[in-house]
């Protein structure tokens, strides 16, 4: 009886030390992650270009529309190869993230939105500058058939 006793006790304390093993090794991982980044709301207006905090410009070379290819461009200091991801408020829209690429001297994404079923046209456009992201609110204009 006093042998089953101390296996059980070294069973106990084996599993007791591996709980604290995977322990460390979660809150290790934890503090390794790198943090979010904080979003930050630009207003801008389709139809002029917008100043970026922490510089550079946004541009959109034409009306958005839905469902009809648009150009956005960037301008100044953004960063290497920024992305774009549109999404509307409270609605999956799906993947929608494009690259910018380099076109004399500036960055240009060549966008097409999706048609949203609900007639809603007001989107958030997502840049991710580096390690900066910005929220630039906007609408689209209603494409003409």
């Amino acid at each position: 009886m006093k042998m089953d006793r101390k296996k059980w006790l070294w069973l106990a304390v084996a599993l007791f030390l591996l709980a604290a093993l995977k322990l460390a090794l979660l809150g290790w991982w934890w503090r390794s992650q790198p943090a979010v980044p904080q979003t930050e709301t630009v207003a801008c207006t389709v139809g002029a270009a917008c100043v970026l905090p922490g510089g550079g410009e946004l541009r959109f070379a034409s009306a958005p529309l839905e469902g009809k290819p648009f150009e956005i461009a960037l301008m100044g200091e953004v960063g290497d190869a920024p992305t774009a991801e549109f999404a509307m408020a409270d609605m999956d829209m799906g993947f929608n993230r494009y690259r910018f690429v380099r076109e004399d001297g500036r960055w240009v994404a060549r966008v097409q939105l999706p048609v949203c079923v609900s007639q809603s046209r007001n989107w958030l456009m997502t840049l991710q500058l580096g390690t900066r992201r910005l929220v630039v609110p906007f609408a689209t204009a209603a494409a003409s058939s």
